[in-house]
């Protein structure tokens, strides 16, 4: 009989997405708090701009290719490894999309480090530009409770369950998805 990870875990591609987003995501929250003008700020603004293409095609690849077989444990385990995995997907939409509508709100240009200038789409809005922040914000912090219940549900799998779950995110799946 075939190992059912081996025979639907991930593709090569969707393993170095997924830690290629873990380093981008964990360097862009470090960066979050950089004063304006600073090396910090301007690798987390023109880093996160940059990534948030990466990030959204990411997204959109889950998406489309789907998940393997999902691992037999309790039903309210399987619900809270979609919320986490869910949750990752979505706040990453709304922490790009927000991130590019920051300075645009504000009726500035977006400033890709110091060389690249996209031009404001909207009028400044003081209020539109608050509640963007406030999205923003709040989106990226939601990751260090799904990143900690993420680690979490890993270490199950690894030291309980030894079920070979988290295997998949090693070793590349022929017909990975």
């Amino acid at each position: 009989m075939s190992d059912p990870v081996e025979a639907d875990g991930y593709s090569l591609r969707s393993i170095a997405v997924h830690w290629l987003t873990a380093i981008i995501v964990v360097a862009l929250f470090f960066t979050h708090e950089a004063a304006r003008g600073s090396l910090g700020n301007v690798i987390h603004v023109s880093g996160g701009a940059i990534a948030g293409v990466f990030l959204l095609w990411r997204v959109w690849h889950r998406a489309r290719r789907g998940l393997p077989l999902r691992p037999h444990q309790p039903f309210i385990i399987d619900v809270a490894s979609l919320i986490v995995l869910w949750g990752f997907l979505a706040t990453i939409v709304v922490v790009v999309i927000t991130g590019y509508f920051l300075p645009w709100s504000l009726g500035r240009q977006f400033d890709l480090f110091g060389m690249i200038y996209i031009p404001t789409p909207m009028a400044a809005s003081q209020p539109v530009h608050e509640v963007i922040e406030e999205a923003h914000e709040i989106s990226g912090y939601l990751f260090v409770p799904l990143l900690a219940l993420h680690l979490l549900g890993a270490a199950k799998h690894v030291f309980i369950d030894k079920d070979g779950i988290v295997r998949r995110m090693f070793k590349p799946a022929k017909a990975g998805r």
